[in-house]
């Protein structure tokens, strides 16, 4: 699902299915869980994913776009749960990855609204997979830092001196953690936030 009508191509191209939509709209996400529902009987995945949003100085941040945050990252999440927990426990189980961020644990400044939500993220995470694990039913986050395919001879010095690795991670990267924590393979993890940042974030 996504906001562009760009995701009907895409979904072509892979024989998927796509509902064009916003995570932030409740009905939309209804519309998303139904329409799957309806064309393969069941939801055995989901990844709770969005775009990075406006930021600001942190007293500077007005009351919408505070609001708007935490209905992009945080309800998001609630909602969806929601909505496929019933057909997940009716199944016999199921899993969820939340996109989170480094900032979750060291909150940016340059981020401020993000790095605020997605903290709360973790914590609703770590309940969720408290309250869900007899039902076979995983819950987890993945805060990569900096994601974008990269010419690595053409990386911004900036970034390499704020990276130990020297480069951003590339999607494939982050999406291989994201597909590990979704398979049987990870049967066992739940509840976790895991830093994908090649060892940036100093937080413990």
């Amino acid at each position: 699902m996504s906001r562009s009508t760009a995701i009907h191509g895409i979904a072509r191209e892979f024989e998927a299915l796509a509902v064009q939509g916003s995570v932030a709209e409740a009905s939309d996400l209804k519309r998303l869980v139904e329409t799957a529902i309806q064309k393969f009987g069941r939801i055995d995945a989901v990844v709770n994913g969005s775009g990075h949003p406006e930021s600001g100085d942190l007293l500077s941040i007005s009351d919408d776009l505070w609001t708007g945050v935490f209905e992009m990252y945080f309800l998001s999440v609630v909602r969806m749960s929601r909505l496929v927990v019933p057909h997940m426990k009716a199944q016999g189980g199921g899993a969820f990855v939340n996109i989170s961020g480094s900032d979750a644990y060291e909150p940016s400044a340059q981020f401020a609204a993000a790095s605020v939500i997605r903290a709360s993220m973790t914590s609703y995470t770590r309940l969720f997979a408290q309250q869900h694990a007899a039902q076979g039913i995983r819950m987890n986050c993945v805060a990569p830092n900096v994601v974008f395919d990269n010419d690595s001879g053409q990386v911004r010095e900036d970034l390499r001196r704020e990276l130990p690795i020297q480069r951003p991670a590339f999607f494939r990267e982050v999406a291989d953690v994201v597909a590990f924590l979704l398979s049987a393979e990870a049967s066992y993890v739940s509840g976790e936030t895991m830093r994908v940042d090649a060892g940036a974030s100093r937080a413990v």
